[in-house]
């Protein structure tokens, strides 16, 4: 169960102003391959997800709000736009179970586990998502400059 809706100032007790600090949009229903390799491409970049809620699929985008300031008050709250406005405590992601998604997916491995249990496609798991470290350490980079690559 969630923490108590409180109609007053709610927002100074939840840190670090959940609502700010990400954004999500509606995308259809992944159908095709091509659909999940999509998918598995905006997945791999730093701060993307994918969530299902209501059977509906949406990405979600972390990134704070350029308003939302040091102490998490909007910067612009007398002029701040209108989702914002109509932001309500009784959709409040503070006082949600982790926002009550059917599917959360957080990484590549995650959407990848559920497409190979959940459809007919296959897609090859490559080596360094077996949580063997890249050469250099960094699991995203290759160290190597182009012309030393093979």
């Amino acid at each position: 169960m969630g923490k108590k809706k409180q109609p007053w100032d709610q927002c100074r007790f939840c840190m670090p102003a959940r609502c700010c600090t990400y954004f999500a949009l509606e995308v259809d229903e992944p159908e095709t391959r091509q659909d999940y390799e999509a998918m598995l491409w905006q997945i791999a970049h730093e701060g993307v997800s994918f969530y299902i809620d209501r059977k509906k699929w949406y990405l979600m985008v972390d990134s704070r709000c350029r308003f939302l300031t040091e102490d998490n008050q909007c910067g612009i709250y007398e002029t701040r736009p209108y989702i914002c406005r109509e932001h309500s405590i009784d959709s409040c992601e503070y006082t949600a179970n982790e926002y009550g998604f059917t599917e959360h997916f957080k990484s590549y491995e995650q959407l990848l586990d559920w497409i190979r249990e959940n459809t007919n496609f296959r897609f090859k798991k490559h080596p360094s998502l077996n949580g063997a470290p890249r050469p250099g350490g960094h699991p995203h980079r290759n160290p190597l400059p182009l012309a030393a690559r093979g």
